[in-house]
């Protein structure tokens, strides 16, 4: 494949022009069109065909459904902190995964007001068929001036050494003081050689200075974008597949240029004309005066409508598109202002009706416009009946009834007739309505709870008409809740879980530092720049099965079970249930109460465990007692023995030295002085081997008593261990 020539910047935006000219929420495009309908509906706007003198009354049908799913759609993803939990899917991921999930809550509600998001997210694919949220790494400089005043030369240096120090003013000056110092030491001198060394010894000096100190962080950052300034090439099915995405802004020239683009060509760029003519962006802002005009007076806040485009571009012409960001600007033939490749695109979209094979579904809001339309036309031929009833029309006899008096209508009013008021006024009967308008209205109302869901029931309002049993009403309740619940099922698969991962994504490749943040009381280092290498986790959001009540009746009920299953095992260690279960239990019950800390009702096992002094030793059965009694008895008898044993032995062993001594008194007697050297020597080996064998068998017995005791202590672990086996 040959290789082609690189994209210039002028043919770079020629391409990206015509894919914003032909994408899907360009202005003027069927979509845009669709969504300014949807917000003039929920707003309650005239339709447009309103007659003077006539009712005008809008019914709120579209607003009063999606406020009535918001705050359960609301509750299933806000109710605690923990919107998402990220699960292992290997052993060695378990920890990693722990502290993933604390840290992704936190970035999304602490560093994000993640509540706000979602809110902004919801309603807007309610009313605008997609919620278009962009997650991304914010690198931001903040700039703080600080002023310092009569610094000496060291302070000054040491200052200037400093990292991020950008100096704005500076001014030096000599110290006062030293150069009083200076004179003072020269008069009370006479020494000329002194007198010239103070003198040409330099005089300090003394600096102010104002400086910008210069502090880059960065964090993640969520927001919610405007469905009119997301554009989406037609053939998208989806975000993935999308060959071309745009964030359509308007900025002003100072904005960009404090961004870091460059100050020539920003000031070079035409201000906008075109967003001011964005009839869906006019619709959203219509009641709030706003100003759409951009005339101020000053270059500086001059707006400039930008594209932050995603398309994927051969611009090396190495035959390989790649996915690029490209920043473009101005109306009319744009200017390049960034050119850089990406891993992925920013951008999540929720939608809670999905039509399969395309990118933008069905708005809660398309449901039920029709209907308000026609609900509120209803509502007005209602009314003007109402009010031909209560303010007939009436035929007078020409000439003969002053018309001035008759249109004049107050209570005591005079009417001035040249004749009889019954043969010249005669009332003109308007026939009433109302027992066809209202089981029409009522219809809409059921066609309406079909529709969507949300009924009459659900909104804590009566409904009679369509059941009165408690039976019907729960039958009702279900399938409105399962409505809600796929919507939120959607929502939690689809753009709120893409969402997550990207935030997962961010923070492992940007987070460089480690970061210490307070979790559940306790102050946590995290640092996900190790998570990169050591981490496969997938992210679950965590959705509720109906209210807080009916969650927490279920959880009672696990909870009573657990109890049971631990109470048949005798064991706190398992195999059904273990302490772990039971305290995971309890903390969700804590959380659907509406609390936040779990560790203020209940302290985690791991952690109590720790705490614990070591357990006790089991008491002895009635049996073991005996046992052990009969084991110590029998113990001491046979060390008695052993004594006694040994007594006799040292007994006579003192009188066989007895003896000796005596038999060498006898032979020195016998003797006197001469005592046969052999006799005494054989007498003595006589009387030694007699010793050596008495000392064997001493030793042999003390073996033996010893042997007796350690089988005594044998017997007695056999007997405890035994005892402790049948406990468990």
């Amino acid at each position: 494949m040959a290789k082609g020539k690189p994209l210039t910047e002028t043919e770079v935006a020629a391409i990206l022009q015509s894919e914003i000219h032909s994408s899907l929420g360009y202005i003027g495009s069927d979509i845009t069109n669709q969504r300014q309908k949807s917000l003039e509906y929920y707003f309650g706007e005239p339709f447009g065909n309103e007659q003077e003198g006539r009712s005008q009354v809008v019914s709120t049908d579209v607003s009063d459904v999606i406020e009535s799913i918001l705050p359960t759609l609301l509750r299933t993803f806000a109710a605690s902190d923990d919107v998402v939990r990220c699960d292992p899917v290997s052993a060695e991921d378990e920890e990693v995964a722990k502290q993933a999930t604390d840290y992704l809550n936190y970035v999304f509600n602490k560093d994000n007001d993640g509540f706000v998001a979602l809110y902004t997210l919801f309603k807007d694919a309610l009313i605008q068929k997609n919620g278009i949220a962009k997650v991304y790494w914010d690198t931001s400089e903040k700039r703080e001036q600080e002023t310092y005043e009569k610094l000496s030369d060291d302070e000054y240096t040491m200052l200037l050494d400093e990292e991020d120090i950008e100096v704005k003013e500076h001014s030096e000056y000599a110290d006062q003081k030293a150069i009083d110092a200076k004179q003072t030491m020269m008069e009370q001198t006479d020494d000329p050689l002194l007198m010239e060394q103070i003198e040409d010894a330099p005089t300090p000096m003394l600096h102010d200075v104002v400086l910008i100190r210069k502090e880059t962080y960065g964090k993640v950052k969520i927001e919610t974008i405007p469905p009119e300034e997301f554009l989406i090439e037609r053939r998208a099915k989806n975000l993935q597949e999308a060959n071309f995405l745009a964030h359509r802004t308007t900025q002003t020239r100072s904005d960009l240029i404090e961004a870091g683009f460059d100050a020539d060509t920003v000031n070079a760029l035409p201000t906008d004309t075109a967003d001011k003519y964005n009839e869906e962006k006019v619709s959203r802002y219509r009641n709030l005066d706003y100003d759409f005009s951009s005339n101020s007076g000053e270059a500086s806040t001059d707006e400039i409508t930008v594209y932050e485009c995603y398309a994927k571009i051969d611009a090396e012409g190495d035959g390989i598109a790649k996915l690029r960001k490209i920043t473009l600007a101005g109306t009319g033939a744009y200017q390049v202002l960034d050119d850089e490749l990406c891993d992925s695109i920013p951008f999540v979209s929720i939608t809670p009706i999905m039509v399969p094979h395309r990118f933008f579904g069905r708005s809660v809001s398309e449901m039920t416009e029709d209907l308000q339309l026609i609900k509120s036309t209803v509502m007005r031929q209602l009314l003007d009946n109402m009010y031909l009833t209560n303010n007939n029309r009436v035929a007078v006899m020409d000439g003969q009834v002053n018309l001035d008096d008759l249109l004049t209508n107050r209570p005591g009013g005079v009417v001035r007739t040249k004749g009889s008021p019954g043969q010249v006024m005669m009332p003109m009967q308007t026939q009433t309505i109302n027992q066809q308008a209202f089981p029409l209205l009522e219809y809409l109302d059921t066609v309406r709870e079909q529709r969507t869901g949300i009924t009459r029931y659900s909104q804590g309002m009566d409904a009679d008409s369509l059941n009165k049993t408690a039976t019907g009403v729960n039958v009702i309740l279900t399938q409105a809740q399962m409505r809600v619940e796929l919507i939120a099922r959607i929502f939690a698969e689809t753009g709120v879980k893409d969402m997550f991962g990207k935030i997962f994504e961010l923070v492992v490749k940007h987070q460089d530092k480690e970061r210490i943040i307070k979790i559940r009381n306790t102050f946590v280092p995290f640092r996900p720049m190790e998570w990169r290498n050591r981490c496969n986790v997938s992210i679950n959001v965590g959705l509720g099965t109906g209210s807080r009540d009916q969650q927490l009746s279920i959880l009672n009920n696990i909870l009573q079970t657990q109890l049971k299953a631990l109470e048949l095992q005798g064991t706190p260690a398992g195999p059904m249930v273990n302490l772990r279960n039971i305290y995971n239990t309890l903390s969700k019950i804590v959380e659907n109460a509406g609390l936040k800390n779990t560790g203020l009702f209940f302290t985690d096992p791991d952690v109590g465990m720790q705490q614990m002094p070591p357990p006790q030793p089991p008491q002895p059965t009635e049996f073991e007692k005996v046992s052990q009694l009969q084991v110590q008895g029998e113990n001491m008898r046979k060390q008695m023995d052993s004594e006694i044993k040994i007594k006799e032995l040292e007994k006579s062993y003192q009188e066989m030295i007895l003896k000796f001594e005596t038999r060498i008194k006898e032979l020195e007697l016998q003797y006197g002085t001469k005592i046969n050297e052999a006799e005494i020597r054989r007498d003595a080996m006589l009387a030694k081997e007699d010793l050596v064998q008495q000392g064997k068998i001493r030793e042999q017995a003390q073996k033996t008593v010893d042997r007796q005791l350690d089988q005594t202590q044998q017997i007695i672990q056999n007997v405890t261990n035994g005892s402790q086996q049948t406990g468990e």
